[in-house]
């Protein structure tokens, strides 16, 4: 089988949903040695160390990261001319959109459906484009995977896509939050103090306005907390504005904007707690993020979010700026809860590992390919017994080698702490 990878999503700036998609593609690839890969791609990927396999081509065409309309006309013309010719038997998207008019069998990712579920946090251009275009890739691909109930939920609902049309496949956790950061000690300093940690974009539905006002009751309430409350993410402009003011202690709320990947594991490690009241996630990996790198997270009980977190994280219901007030001084103040909840946080997430996510997609792929026109698709995709055992032996191997590093990065780091 040749595996064709709509790789637009590579020269994007990498936030939650270009991160998951590098995380399975890198995983598959790393993994599958039966079936080949083509990534069709920005040029500057050509001989990047993760897609040199002998099964991998890389295709470099004229992506370029900072030109978005460009880019989109490429998915949609570029893309499907180059999937013919280089005779891809499946065409995946892993980050939301497809060329609409591509004709063989493809597979398309879409993380949520936030933009019809709550229009009113999206720009009239953003949320017009994707009710055009998003339902009709819906419709037309052969296979559409989502990543949570919720989000399966509502493609039924809203797009009224037969059931067997729709496969789950939950994400997983980025390896780099359970292992040892690597940054220069001058960084390490500015991370340093007592902070509530908030990680993600700077949009409506994330509820950064709930989380500064329920943060200024909680200083006000309780004086004798000094805990700053530190803002990672940026704010795009396809979003409706954010009006992200704080008042009487504007002082220590600090907005970081983006950072690289080792400072993020660095700011989640050091972090007293994770605050992500967001009001609708497709998935929600930060929460996830924050537990691989064994900080508490305080998070909404709404959307896909109380189906990832399970019982290991405290669910407050985002609209109550007084819950979120508890909660969070709970947290701070509570030493035995705060190391219960670390422990259970650290548990959850060995339930949500890249390997698993690459067998899920691994058997849409064989289903999708194997599919002829009449022949009904199922529910649940399975693949070959074969395969699965000699993706089961892998995964294990190196889940076995990552703890073993993850243990010995944690007391590295424990007894650099001390």
């Amino acid at each position: 089988m040749r595996v064709g990878i709509n790789g637009r999503f590579l020269v994007a700036k990498r936030t939650g949903v270009q991160r998951a998609a590098y995380n399975l593609i890198k995983t598959l690839i790393e993994v599958d040695r039966e079936n080949e890969y083509v990534i069709f791609t920005g040029k500057e990927q050509i001989g990047a160390p993760e897609w040199n396999f002998p099964n991998v081509t890389v295709v470099g065409d004229n992506l370029r990261p900072t030109e978005s309309f460009r880019n989109h006309l490429w998915e949609q013309v570029r893309l499907p001319r180059l999937a013919r010719k280089y005779k891809i038997d499946v065409l995946h998207s892993p980050a939301n959109v497809a060329p609409l008019f591509y004709s063989g069998k493809s597979i398309i990712h879409i993380h949520d459906l936030c933009f019809v579920v709550n229009p009113q946090w999206y720009s009239f251009a953003f949320r017009t484009v994707y009710n055009l275009i998003i339902p009709q890739l819906a419709k037309r691909a052969t296979k559409v995977i989502t990543n949570s109930n919720n989000s399966k939920n509502d493609l039924l609902q809203y797009f009224d896509l037969p059931a067997e049309k729709v496969s789950l496949v939950y994400w997983a956790v980025d390896d780099t939050f359970s292992l040892p950061t690597a940054i220069d000690e001058t960084r390490k300093k500015n991370i340093d103090g007592d902070y509530i940690l908030y990680v993600g974009s700077l949009e409506p539905r994330k509820n950064i306005k709930g989380l500064i006002e329920a943060y200024e009751k909680l200083r006000h309430e309780y004086p004798a907390i000094k805990t700053k409350l530190i803002l990672i993410g940026g704010e795009s402009p396809l979003f409706a504005s954010v009006q992200l003011k704080a008042r009487e202690f504007r002082d220590d709320v600090i907005f970081k904007g983006f950072v690289t990947d080792a400072e993020l594991s660095e700011y989640y490690r050091r972090a007293k707690l994770v605050a992500y009241p967001s009001l609708y996630e497709g998935f929600g990996l930060p929460p996830l993020e924050a537990m691989a790198s064994g900080a508490p997270v305080v998070t909404s009980c709404t959307s896909s979010i109380p189906e990832v977190v399970g019982r290991a994280a405290i669910l407050i219901n985002p609209l109550d700026r007084d819950q979120l007030a508890r909660a969070l001084h709970r947290v701070l103040t509570d030493s035995r809860l705060r190391e219960s909840m670390i422990k259970a946080g650290s548990e959850r997430v060995t339930r949500f590992n890249w390997y698993r996510v690459a067998r899920g997609v691994l058997a849409v792929y064989h289903e999708v390919h194997k599919r002829t026109e009449n022949q009904p698709l199922t529910v649940q995709s399975f693949i070959p017994m074969s395969v699965w055992k000699s993706l089961r032996k892998v995964e294990s191997l190196k889940t076995a080698i990552f703890d073993e590093v993850r243990i010995r990065g944690l007391l590295a780091n424990k007894e650099l702490d001390q």
